[in-house]
């Protein structure tokens, strides 16, 4: 009896302790990016931590690219309530509108909502506040432009206004996080990306190991740096020639240009989309990896190949400089140097080649930072404090929006 007591006990605690999560994103989970595949990721291991998750999403994808592997996932996971909403379309380009009566009608069964702040639902959650009446999270999984596009430059005071609905704000990154106190928000919370470093492991040999692979994985868009890719590798080849071999993987508008460079160059194969299980083998037989990116909150794909061992030479910009340390885990180059780019490929490409032990040296000391920081496990616990501290704060303030 007492024993079963105790059950009842610990029971009730757990309840107690539950999380009760709905996640609302402007975008179709089949989209390839990023921050779905954080939103699986988070979702699946906050519910099998004992929270009620809940996911609300539209049926707009950004150039209607679309796989079904995370979605698939979702679907198959029993503790995941799945929600899908109609969407609206402003005139602006990379924007949609989350059905603003879709979240009312399911924010009733959750104690809080983390909402993927993609402009301009930030504003549209501001303006009907008053029909929302719980905790609200803004997530910031891409930022705006700032220095290259007008539109975003103009829009920033409403882009301001807007992140004013909302208890909390969650970064990647820590430019984000200094713009946003700059900018006098107060609950914001600086919480990175994560990676499985028992699912990413470091391989030695590599397979393959015969020939020096450059690995690109990742949306094939202007943002990502496809077509800076592109160059890199015809640049590469005028003093590399074919000693090195370039493998891509992922899809995308800009998918023919990279179709056309893989039927050109014989050093370079295109994948296509791959789902993870194959994705985890393209990374053990790689032996660098490519992040020629304009923008980044912060990248999955790069997490993972550190995760590996793998030396990242990437963009000089936030998300990518908040992981890669120069000249020790990876190479930081300003975005769109191809030269730069390339010159670091040769660097480590000469490294392998005169010392695959070192090499070999190097990937360990990659993959023991990432797991020191970035596993998964330790993110997921930071990510439950956060939720705790933000539903704990407005249940004192008595002011749940």
């Amino acid at each position: 009896m007492i024993f079963q007591e105790c059950s009842i006990i610990k029971r009730h605690i757990r309840s107690l302790n539950r999380l009760n999560i709905l996640f609302v994103t402007p975008v179709n989970l089949g989209y390839p990016g990023g921050a779905e595949r954080w939103l699986c990721e988070v979702g699946m291991r906050l519910s099998k931590r004992g929270h009620k998750i809940g996911i609300l999403y539209t049926s707009w994808a950004p150039k209607k690219t679309l796989v079904t592997d995370i979605i698939s996932l979702l679907h198959r996971s029993r503790s995941i309530r799945l929600y899908k909403c109609g969407f609206v379309k402003p005139p602006l380009r990379g924007m949609a509108l989350v059905d603003i009566f879709s979240i009312r009608r399911v924010l009733n069964d959750y104690d809080l909502s983390y909402i993927f702040a993609y402009p301009p639902n930030e504003l549209q959650i501001r303006f009907f506040k008053r029909l929302i009446q719980k905790t609200l999270i803004a997530g910031i999984h891409t930022f705006l432009n700032l220095e290259s596009d007008t539109i975003h430059r103009l829009y920033l005071p409403l882009y301001l206004s807007g992140m004013k609905a909302f208890k909390a704000i969650h970064v990647l990154n820590k430019f984000t996080l200094n713009f946003f106190k700059q900018n006098g928000f107060r609950n914001v919370y600086l919480i990175p990306n994560g990676v499985d470093t028992q699912e990413y492991k470091l391989c030695y040999p590599p397979w393959g190991s015969d020939t020096f692979t450059i690995l690109f994985s990742g949306r094939l868009t202007y943002d990502k740096g496809a077509d800076i890719l592109i160059d890199i590798i015809k640049c590469t080849r005028t003093f590399l020639n074919e000693k090195v071999k370039f493998v891509i993987t992922g899809t995308g508008p800009l998918r023919k240009v990279v179709e056309r460079t893989a039927k050109e160059f014989s050093n370079v194969k295109y994948l296509g989309y791959v789902d993870r299980a194959v994705l985890k083998q393209v990374y053990r037989r790689a032996h660098l990896f490519l992040a020629p990116s304009r923008s980044e909150g912060m990248p999955l794909r790069v997490l993972e190949a550190q995760s590996g061992g793998l030396p990242v030479i990437g963009s000089k910009i936030p998300g990518i400089f908040d992981v890669v340390i120069n000249g020790e885990t990876g190479c930081l180059i300003n975005v769109g140097d191809v030269k730069g780019f390339a010159g670091a490929v040769k660097k480590y490409y000469e490294l392998w080649r005169r010392s695959p032990e070192e090499y070999y040296k190097t990937n360990k000391a990659i993959r023991r930072y990432i797991v020191k920081n970035y596993d998964w496990q330790t993110v997921i616990e930071r990510l439950e404090a956060m939720f705790r501290l933000v539903i704990d704060e407005s249940h004192r303030s008595g002011n749940l929006c």
